[in-house]
């Protein structure tokens, strides 16, 4: 971890940050179209860290979780979010991670030179899973799966967000096989369809909103080298870590910080 040189903003990653927002739909390979998030303006001398979105099981489109892409954007990702509702293989993730690093080298392209080749995976559910699969790619170093679970090794650095009312199980035991930076957190009556996702947020839900700032802020401390960021989770549970003493969350559990 270094000091970051992207746009500082105010630290509240519920908020949006200090970047304005673009979006263009884009057809990628096989894999269909995507919707990209952008801060604008693009750094001419700092380059802005890529993240990939998989969709929960037949969700299609992006406006579902746009809250959380958006949300990173504004911090100074550049997230690419897939239009399908299928995507547990990771073909879709390292699609697109390939997709935006070809980008970068191309004079013609709006990310030339703009883009870091450090990548994070992310996704809600069957998407969350898929994140985990396309971790494999050899530019990811961070990876946030929602509404599912995963592990993380000595390349990866690994959040986990969940509640206790979300389908499935065994969330927490991924700390006892992680090889790297794991941190797994989980919202008092969070649920899989409303506080995971637009529902959550058009509520404001503030399960919902905790897991939108978990989500910019670890991608700026594992991605992007935010100090501020990595301050919420480093320390440790129960007590160090940055977020031990909020309200809301039911239990917090990590590895390897």
């Amino acid at each position: 971890m270094g000091d970051t040189c992207l746009q500082p903003g105010n630290g509240s990653y519920e908020e949006r940050g200090p970047y304005e927002i673009g979006t263009m739909d884009v057809s990628i390979g096989s894999s269909g179209m995507y919707t990209l998030f952008y801060p604008q303006p693009l750094e001419d001398n700092c380059l802005h860290p890529i993240v990939v979105w998989g969709n929960g099981t037949a969700v299609e489109g992006s406006g579902v979780y746009a809250f959380f892409n958006d949300n990173a954007a504004s911090w100074g990702m550049v997230v690419a979010a897939s239009h399908n509702a299928n995507v547990g293989s990771g073909t879709f993730h390292n699609e697109a991670a390939d997709y935006l690093l070809a980008q970068n080298e191309d004079s013609s392209s709006i990310f030339f030179q703009k883009l870091s080749t450090r990548v994070g995976t992310s996704g809600h559910s069957q998407g969350g899973f898929g994140a985990m699969r396309g971790s494999a790619h050899p530019n990811v170093q961070a990876a946030v799966t929602v509404g599912a679970t995963g592990t993380s090794t000595d390349k990866v650095s690994v959040l986990v967000l969940t509640g206790t009312n979300d389908i499935g199980a065994g969330a927490f035991a991924g700390l006892d096989r992680a090889g790297g930076p794991m941190f797994v957190a989980s919202w008092e009556g969070g649920d899989h369809f409303v506080t995971e996702t637009l529902a959550g947020y058009v509520a404001r839900d503030p399960g919902t909103l905790q897991m939108q700032r978990l989500y910019a802020a670890w991608f700026r401390c594992f991605l992007g080298d935010d100090q501020v960021a990595c301050g919420m989770f480093y320390g440790g549970t129960p007590g160090g870590c940055g977020i031990c003493s909020d309200p809301g969350w039911n239990m917090l559990g990590s590895s390897n910080m």
